[in-house]
């Protein structure tokens, strides 16, 4: 009969526990970030008070469409740094608590570096303040 011990295979140093938390946290967050920070700056300039903007076209930045391009391509390379950080663990024994979470990192990381992608699409296709165009 085997003990606890020898089927969670050897012990995990803190630094490794660091890393392996942190891959996990890295895509969810840069996802979360980049949601939150497109949506400030996209809506200032469409909204720049607490009434939509009256001049078409609106009095944006200017610079903004740029703007939240950079912060979308930052946002992708922080989730695949996390993805690869979480690569970079799965090394670990197999049918342990840390190659199951490096395995659980590289799919976060992968699944949340597309949904980046999905959200940078419309800034180079769609028009802003559309509806205010209109």
């Amino acid at each position: 009969m085997s003990s606890p011990e020898s089927r969670s295979g050897p012990a995990t140093s803190a630094g490794a526990i660091v890393r392996l938390l942190f891959a996990l946290a890295l895509s969810p967050a840069a996802w979360i970030g980049q949601l939150v920070a497109t949506y400030g700056v996209a809506s200032y300039a469409c909204y720049p008070r607490y009434s939509p903007a009256e001049v078409s076209p609106p009095p944006g930045w200017g610079g903004e469409g740029g703007l939240l391009l950079i912060i979308n391509l930052c946002c992708l390379a922080a989730a695949l740094i996390g993805f690869l950080l979480a690569a970079g663990l799965v090394k670990a024994p197999r049918h342990t608590r840390t190659h199951f979470l490096a395995l659980c990192g590289m799919f976060a990381g992968a699944g949340f570096a597309v949904a980046i992608l999905f959200d940078t699409w419309p800034i180079l296709g769609v028009p802003a303040c559309w509806s205010i165009a209109a």
